[in-house]
């Protein structure tokens, strides 16, 4: 037998081929061998966990070497605890030395204990670098585990060592530090974590029951979705869909639209569920929140609310209604919800694309009546397929619009826009029938008199085009509004009215009546257009002639000036000039007509030319301001 003494502390000796220190059978692994195991563990359980593998592993070897040191009496405990340190380095793990150290005892009770130092080459350090690079946060967990079991044994109370900076970060050395547990306050969570980490077996289980429920609560909701999907394909309504889930979820349902008009109710009625929402908290609880679906509390229960949404604009709202005593499975529930708002995010744009068909198809027959396609009673028999009398006495309105500045959306948007709206707005908001085609720039709007005997053609119209205003930013709208006529065979002369009148629209008034022409109106035609060109002509001579944007600046406002009576102040306002800007233009503008702007019969000869002007040379005017 061959006995090796290192010092005091440690004794190896070889026994029959193997090696034995202080009387405990050892064995020698390389540190290259630790970093292999710590690499894998980091691979195959993650750096939490191994973090806790290793510190329990280095608490158990500091506890073992504690058990020694302590059973000598001849050391004082302030040398027992040094000890620690030294057996640490002398088993290979780091240079280990105590720099500062903070420890009072009073009779058998510790009432303070704080240790600061340093390990240097620390093994765990250098094969973390060799197998990882450089850590965001330390890695020494075998050494504080050591430290925190050592001094615990030794003490008989819980300590905990952490390490301020590790040579893993980059650090020259490891700096550690040792305190009470009680004195750690916050920062001892960190050890308790250590030792409150479930095995992985143990987990898996617990995560396996989990999974499996989850299973059976995607198996539940889509078994439901399944349902509620073949309902759809049948072609079968809202009410249909919410019976199949209501039966299966007895809960009430509500489904409104996007003015929170209810569309369809199961399990309630509707004067149950108007007291109820008036109830409804402004906000929802964010705890309770899981994706798009909302938690609103009330006095006597809880709602549920999913937003409906339709080419990415919601359109609706579906909810799930429960009284006080029922708690929501909200995990589920809002599944199951969820499901419902895509469902019916499908029937509206079923329903969307059906309307869309039906208006397309009433367009396209209005420029087929327009064109003349049709005697009048095809017309007749045709319109009755889509409950529309056009025996009545009609108007045609045309509507124009544009973009009053530079706007990033193409006029293609506003096209499609302009037109779901005013589709919307008589369907939804009038509960008219109204045929409306689609042109370049405009729309062609055919209504019949009987609809709108409760007011005026005009102030349909122009609640119309106050709606498209605030619907639609940005974007000017003019209407103008042909006589009335009895004969549907004469719809393409009410369109040419209206055209004309719609070219003397302004934005101070939107809306023209043909009959606002008056005399002009009449004249106005193809087979008279050169001699009202050579009217023009007479009237505005000079400005007339080579038409450009500077001589339309002064046409313009001679038009202002003249449909103010001659007020300089409200020309000046319409116009937004300067007064001293407007007496400038008029100057130039009784320069070059030679003539006397306060003379009456002037004026009103002016004021045809400057009308007929609007009417006779549009497409010519709109290419030049362009």
């Amino acid at each position: 037998m061959k006995t090796l003494k290192l010092n005091e502390l440690l004794h190896i000796r070889q026994e029959n081929e193997l090696w034995f220190a202080n009387n405990e059978r050892s064995i020698f692994v390389s540190s290259q061998a630790f970093g292999t195991m710590q690499r894998d563990l980091i691979e195959n359980i993650g750096i939490n966990r191994m973090k806790t593998f290793f510190f329990k592993y280095g608490y158990q070897l500091g506890v073992e070497d504690a058990k020694e040191v302590a059973e000598k009496d001849s050391l004082s405990l302030l040398e027992k605890i040094e000890y620690g340190p030294i057996i640490h380095a002398l088993k290979g793990h780091a240079k280990s030395l105590i720099t500062e150290k903070d420890f009072e005892v009073e009779g058998n009770e510790i009432k303070s204990f704080r240790f600061k130092g340093v390990w240097e080459n620390s093994y765990e350090a250098e094969q973390h670098l060799q197998n990882f690079g450089i850590s965001q946060s330390p890695v020494c967990y075998t050494l504080t585990g050591y430290a925190t079991g050592y001094i615990t044994g030794v003490l008989g109370v819980d300590v905990f060592f952490k390490e301020l900076q590790c040579q893993g970060q980059g650090a020259p050395c490891c700096i550690w530090e040792g305190r009470l547990v009680s004195e750690w306050k916050e920062e001892a969570e960190e050890f308790f974590s250590y030792s409150k980490e479930l095995p992985i077996l143990k987990e898996l289980e617990q995560t396996n029951v989990k999974l499996m429920l989850e299973r059976n609560n995607l198996s539940l909701v889509s078994k439901t979705y399944n349902e509620m999907t073949n309902e759809l394909i049948k072609g079968n309504s809202i009410d249909s869909i919410l019976d199949i889930l209501h039966k299966q979820h007895y809960v009430p349902i509500i489904v409104e639209d996007g003015r929170q008009n209810v569309i369809a109710c199961k399990g309630i009625t509707l004067e149950d569920y108007d007291s109820m929402r008036e109830n409804f908290s402004e906000l929802a609880d964010k705890k309770q929140c899981h994706s798009k679906v909302r938690v609103f509390s009330m006095e006597n229960g809880t709602r549920l609310m999913s937003p409906i949404f339709l080419l990415g604009k919601v359109v609706g709202y579906c909810s799930f209604l429960y009284e006080r005593e029922r708690t929501p499975n909200y995990e589920i529930d809002s599944m199951i919800l969820d499901r419902l708002a895509s469902i019916c995010s499908l029937l509206f744009l079923k329903e969307k694309t059906e309307v869309e068909s039906l208006e397309q198809v009433k367009g396209h027959f209005l420029e087929e009546i327009i064109s003349g396609k049709y005697t009048q009673q095809e017309i007749m028999r045709k319109a009755d397929f889509i409950q529309l009398d056009l025996s009545d006495h009609y108007h045609i309105v045309v509507l124009t619009y544009k973009y009053l500045n530079s706007c990033d959306e193409k006029e293609l948007t506003l096209h499609k826009k302009t037109f779901e709206r005013v589709s919307a707005y008589f369907r939804e908001e009038k509960n008219l029938n109204v045929l409306i085609g689609q042109q370049p720039d405009s729309l062609i709007l055919l209504m019949t008199e009987k609809q709108v005997r409760q007011q005026n053609m005009e102030k349909t119209i122009r609640t119309l085009v106050s709606y498209l205003k605030k619907k639609i930013k940005n974007a000017l709208f003019l209407a103008g509004i042909s006589s009335h006529y009895s004969n549907i065979l004469e719809a393409g002369v009410a369109m040419e009215e209206a055209r004309s009148a719609v070219r003397l629209s302004s934005r101070d008034e939107p809306i023209t009546l043909f009959s606002d022409l008056g005399m002009l109106g009449i004249l106005i035609n193809d087979q008279n257009e050169q001699a009202i060109k050579k009217m023009i002509r007479d009237q505005l001579g000079i400005l007339y002639e080579s038409l450009d944007k500077h001589k339309l600046e002064l046409i313009e406002t001679l038009y202002h000036f003249l449909e103010q009576g001659g007020n300089l102040d409200q020309t000046a306002e319409s116009l937004v000039l300067s007064k001293s800007g407007l007496r400038y233009r008029l100057n130039k503008i009784t320069d070059l007509l030679d003539c006397d702007l306060r003379d009456p019969q002037r004026q009103f000869q002016l004021m045809m030319a400057l009308k007929a002007l609007k009417i006779i040379e549009h497409e010519r005017i709109k290419k030049i301001q362009a």
